[in-house]
């Protein structure tokens, strides 16, 4: 799975919003100014009065929202007006038309919806006298079926006056003043809006205690909302570069809890939503707050999100069919199971299930889902692994099994196809002190691999503060080594 470093984001221009989230950007919407709404409004029941569309050239400084304002007429007006379409071909009748037509398709085909379309790729360079022709006669035609209103967004205030009053002159006067100004958002919204950008944008939560906080920053000092999140961007990504440049390998780990919980139970609770498995700071700390370790982390949550965005920290289950598996099948010999009769079937039975956990996903980067399910274990799993942990997971036994899945996981990298140089087990890192269960060196990271092996049903709603106090402390284990606890 990838490092998470390497995933974060904060973009600052809608375009590369609606690339990163697709349809939910949606949830990050804030309606333009009360003026705004109202001309759009105006705009929409002279359109449908005239059974005409109109030309509507755009104003306003860059990163002011133009294009957003454009592109959402649906948001602002609701059922005035369909999606918006985003135009990039040549100003002729023909070409207008027939993309108005491909666009209508997706459309009931009783839709009596305004159709926007937005001409962005034209700013500072209007119509000639030709194409805005062209466009007076698409605009009246309703090729799609339904009228047009076609914004034109423009920076330059001038220029926007000139086109707003060729085509006025052309086509005569409208009911609401051109070019429309563009207003965009208030400015005591601009922080939430980053906020809650930076939060969406990303599978992990409370980013901004990295060290680039929205709250921080004053919305006077900027003209735009787009200058005010272009800010924002760059000093939150030169925060990321400095992160991924403070370690000379970059790290991951995950904390593998091997029980006979067959799914990952409270793990649920102290784990991302939007990204399968990686640990929510917060989440941990909320489930065991009067704890001494949940205080200590309370009191460095930035520490937290820190460690837990720098490690790429994670938090997954190993059930009793995977773990009994591995350890029966990439072993030569196990006394303990040879005397219950449990049949070795060798190294290609445990890649199976070891592939078919959470962990074996993880490392291959498969595909993962909290909601899968994932099955009973078979009975002769169940019991194989209740006579380990009869027979006791301490004096060093739990090594051994360490080692083992150290054995496993190389076997099943290389059934996979993924590309690695080494895993080791109990070995300390060239680069750090840490002495992981388990290191699994990509070429472009180490993945450390933290196993804890418990009886019974350990990830069950009983544990979980126990089991959120061993990831914390593992986590603090981790800061230490890596001597972050002194900066």
């Amino acid at each position: 799975m990838q490092h998470v470093l390497n995933e974060l984001v904060l973009p600052d221009r809608y375009e590369r919003l609606c690339e990163h989230l697709g349809n939910e950007v949606a949830n990050l919407l804030v309606k333009p100014s009360d003026k705004n709404i109202e001309v759009l409004q105006g705009l929409a029941d002279e359109i449908r009065t005239r059974r005409e569309g109109i030309l509507v050239p755009l104003s306003g400084k860059t990163g002011v929202g133009k294009t957003t304002f454009a592109m959402n007429a649906a948001q602002w007006v609701p059922g005035a007006f369909t999606s918006s379409l985003q135009y990039e071909g040549d100003l002729t009748h023909d070409e207008l038309s027939e993309a108005a037509k491909e666009f209508a398709k997706k459309f009931p085909a009783d839709n009596s919806k305004i159709i926007p379309i937005n001409i962005d790729h034209r700013e500072n360079n209007p119509p000639s006298d030709a194409e805005l022709a062209a466009i007076k006669r698409f605009l009246r035609t309703n090729a799609a079926g339904v009228p047009v209103v076609l914004f034109w967004p423009e920076t330059d205030i001038k220029i926007a006056e000139s086109l707003a009053e060729r085509y006025v002159g052309i086509a005569g006067e409208a009911s609401v003043d051109l070019p429309l100004i563009c207003e965009g958002p208030a400015q005591d919204t601009w922080q939430e809006i980053a906020r809650h950008t930076l939060s969406l944008s990303n599978s992990i939560s409370h980013l901004e205690e990295l060290g680039v906080d929205p709250a921080d920053y004053v919305p006077s000092e900027f003209h735009t909302i787009g200058a005010f999140l272009r800010k924002i961007s760059s000093d939150f990504n030169k925060q990321i570069m400095s992160l991924r440049r403070e370690l000379e390998t970059q790290i991951g780990v995950v904390v593998v809890f091997a029980s006979e919980s067959v799914d990952p139970g409270v793990l649920t609770q102290v784990t991302s939503a939007n990204r399968y498995g990686l640990l929510d700071g917060h989440a941990l700390i909320s489930v065991t707050p009067q704890s001494t370790i949940g205080k200590w982390w309370d009191q460095r949550r930035g520490l937290l999100t820190r460690t837990i965005v720098q490690l790429s920290a994670g938090a997954l289950c190993l059930p009793p069919t995977s773990a009994a598996s591995c350890i029966r099948n990439f072993s030569d010999e196990m006394p303990l199971f040879d005397s219950a009769g449990y049949r070795r079937y060798g190294p290609a039975r445990g890649v199976r299930d070891l592939l078919r956990s959470d962990l074996g996903k993880y490392l291959t980067s498969a595909s993962m889902s909290r909601f899968e399910t994932r099955g009973t274990p078979g009975d002769e799993a169940s019991a194989a692994f209740q006579l380990l942990a009869e027979d006791g997971f301490n004096l060093g036994k739990d090594k051994r099994l360490n080692e083992i899945l150290a054995t496993g996981i190389e076997q099943l990298l290389n059934a996979e196809g993924v590309e690695f140089r080494k895993v080791t087990s109990e070995e300390k890192l060239p680069f750090c002190p840490l002495i992981p269960d388990n290191a699994v060196y990509f070429p472009d990271r180490v993945q450390c691999v933290e196993y804890t092996w418990r009886k019974g049903e350990f990830l069950n709603s009983s544990n979980r503060s126990s089991v959120a106090q061993y990831i914390l402390t593992k986590l603090k284990n981790y800061a230490t080594e890596l001597g972050w606890l002194a900066e």
